[in-house]
């Protein structure tokens, strides 16, 4: 192998911390009724008040996508025989809450508009980094992925010579959404504190050693 095909590829990550700034929250909306017509129709009126709160808060239509519509029987056993006890009628929303500072008021006035019927599922929260932190993020991972080739370098009794490519992904991290029982409507709510995120840059450069 010759001098000019030696070389040595490094992968470098750069992190930054970036404030949380929107959420997605999901909503279901459940109806029970003897009939599945009654049921579907329960369960759309509750619809019909989530979503009359979500646009008086201030969340564009955009953001609000039904995920999942379905009715289906009760069925229970009863003297070893199974039996139909009414209907089942549920609706599944995901709502984008792009202004975080929103995101109180809305689970309040869903809370206080739609009552038991409404479940809140879950509240994920995320940010986007802006181009400032990106440039951060890339500056440290090219500078962790120059010392790890520097020290290759060293130890092969090499000389590092210039960068030939690179290669980048960027990424951010989130912590596992916790588990556990939905957030039931009738229940008071709680403030959301935002906290921050983890976003990333991987390099993966090669250089040339001398």
């Amino acid at each position: 192998m010759s001098d000019e095909q030696l070389g040595v590829t490094v992968t470098g990550v750069g992190s930054v911390q970036v404030p949380t700034t929107e959420a997605a929250v999901r909503l279901r909306i459940d109806g029970r009724q003897p009939h599945p017509g009654a049921a579907l129709r329960e369960a759309g009126s509750v619809v019909s008040t989530a979503l009359g709160v979500l646009r008086d808060v201030g969340v564009p239509e955009h953001d609000i996508r039904t995920e999942a519509v379905s009715v289906s029987p009760n069925k229970v056993w009863r003297d070893d025989v199974e039996q139909i006890e009414g209907y089942d009628a549920t609706q599944s929303l995901r709502v984008r809450v792009a202004e975080f500072d929103l995101l109180d008021r809305l689970l309040g006035e869903l809370v206080d508009g739609c009552g038991a019927a409404l479940q809140i599922e879950d509240v994920s929260l995320s940010a986007e980094p802006t181009d400032e932190a990106l440039a951060e993020a890339r500056a440290n991972a090219v500078q962790h992925a120059h010392a790890k080739a520097t020290d290759y370098a060293r130890l092969t009794g090499r000389t590092l010579g210039r960068a030939e490519s690179v290669v980048e992904q960027v990424g951010a991290f989130r912590p596992p959404a916790p588990r556990g029982r939905p957030m039931l409507a009738a229940a008071a709510p709680m403030p959301v504190a935002p906290g921050e995120e983890t976003s990333t840059v991987t390099v993966q450069i090669r250089w040339s050693l001398e």
